[in-house]
């Protein structure tokens, strides 16, 4: 009988088998979709690979920061001074580790979308509803891998076997960004589930915003972003109560990554300082530390100062703080980034009729942070430059800058280690293109 990748199984990625996965474990498909049961249990299992350490259980998250000015390498891993310096080669282990954990993710997505096909005792909404958060995971999947290597294999169905169909090329970054959205417009629509830990119909309303504000279609980011803030508007009134341990996460929060003593990240660990029991691997440029005004709330979460014996001084983020329990929480969507998201939409469509609107999004922003409203007099700079710091700012650690800098091509000249076109994408990791019998050496990103 035909055996399949559910629940908690990770993948051994070696030169042999390329995209494909082979379980440590297996199920039969007749034990594990015979019940609402073990299908909701396969459902937790594609959750679950969220949490793997190179996707956002660290190293997807800690990437997003040190490749660009946010935050810089000062620990012990090698691999991270490399991220820091923008000089990735295609066997670095975090170029090959997020591929893989992004990769392992989708097949279990797909393995589960293709099962469900064949049964036949859920109801139709109870159907749509798993079909609707699997395809929102899918899509959060490949948006995270396009926006890190550019074109890639596409795959919608699932690796069962150790054949040649598994292998694909590389498609066009068009056509993944149109599964992309042909599965956020499906989940938008599908999704019944309304708990932010696990995916929503406005999480994937939410997504799509941010998928159109990368596409520079900013008619329709302005539109998703409007849908949801319109309905539920406002923030969080204090801004520390978004990392905090609370039992029911802030109404902020559309979508998030949980995390217990028993099933935990290493955030804490990598973020603080060795002299607070960290390993201190992650920390704040300089740059953003003076970025960030004195009264500005979210100073002490961002950049907590540590002055040691000898009078270094050592900043450090706090909104990962759980070190002996790795229970923090990693949050992947908010409104304040559809606020934003917003702004900068109405920038584009009219910076000069949309003034108000775009101070508006901007300044509830500020005001969180207990930071003065700007205007047209005081404004120092650009609105887009305003929004752009207020980004930069807002979600430090959250693994969004280098996104931001990549999609409004403003890495060269912000990022002091990139200076080619090249260093905006990763190369296509080496086992891949060892593995795969359709990736040649010179179908490799230009510049590796």
């Amino acid at each position: 009988m035909r055996k399949i990748l559910i629940l908690l199984v990770l993948a051994l990625f070696s030169c042999e088998n390329g995209l494909d996965v082979k379980p440590k474990m297996q199920i039969d498909t007749d034990d594990v979709f015979s019940n609402k049961e073990n299908i909701y249990a396969a459902l937790i299992g594609c959750y679950d690979a969220l949490q793997l350490q190179h996707y956002y259980g660290r190293n997807l998250i800690i990437a997003g920061d040190m490749a660009s000015d946010n935050s810089m390498a000062t620990g012990t891993k090698i691999e991270y001074y490399s991220l820091d310096d923008n000089s990735l080669l295609s066997d670095n282990i975090l170029v090959e580790g997020i591929w893989l954990d992004i990769y392992t993710a989708i097949n279990r997505v797909n393995y589960m979308i293709f099962e469900l096909s064949s049964v036949e005792f859920l109801s139709p909404s109870e159907l749509q509803d798993y079909l609707g958060q699997l395809k929102f995971l899918r899509a959060l999947h490949y948006f995270n891998l396009v926006r890190l290597y550019g074109g890639l294999p596409l795959k919608t169905m699932p690796t069962v076997t150790d054949g040649a169909e598994n292998y694909l090329p590389r498609s066009s970054e068009e056509l993944v960004y149109e599964q992309i959205i042909s599965d956020l417009e499906f989940a938008a629509v599908s999704i019944i589930n309304m708990e932010p830990q696990k995916a929503t119909q406005d999480a994937a309303v939410s997504l799509l915003a941010s998928v159109y504000l990368t596409l520079a279609n900013y008619e329709k980011a302005l539109t998703y972003a409007s849908q949801i803030l319109e309905t539920a508007p406002g923030l969080e009134e204090n801004y520390a109560e978004l990392f905090s341990n609370s039992v029911e996460p802030s109404s902020e929060i559309i979508f998030y990554i949980p995390f217990s003593a028993n099933d935990k990240n290493r955030m804490a660990e990598y973020h603080l300082p060795n002299q607070l029991g960290g390993r201190y691997e992650n920390s704040p440029t300089q740059k953003l530390v003076d970025l960030i005004e004195p009264s500005d709330e979210r100073k002490n979460l961002i950049a907590s100062l540590y002055t040691t014996s000898t009078g270094l001084k050592m900043y450090y983020t706090t909104k990962y703080s759980n070190l002996t329990s790795g229970s923090d929480k990693v949050i992947v969507l908010r409104k304040a980034e559809l606020y934003l998201i917003r702004a900068e939409a109405n920038y584009w469509l009219d910076s000069i009729a949309n003034q108000q609107l775009i101070l508006d999004d901007i300044n509830l922003v500020r005001n969180r942070a207990n930071l003065s409203s700007i205007d047209l007099l005081n404004l120092t700079g650009s609105l887009i430059n305003c929004i752009d710091n207020e980004k930069q700012i807002e979600f430090a650690f959250e693994g969004k800058r280098w996104f931001d800098l990549i999609r409004t091509n403003n890495a060269i000249g912000t990022v002091a280690t990139v200076t080619e076109e090249y260093q905006m994408l990763f190369p296509i990791p080496l086992s891949e293109i060892v593995a795969n019998p359709l990736i040649e050496t010179e179908d490799q990103n230009e510049g590796y």
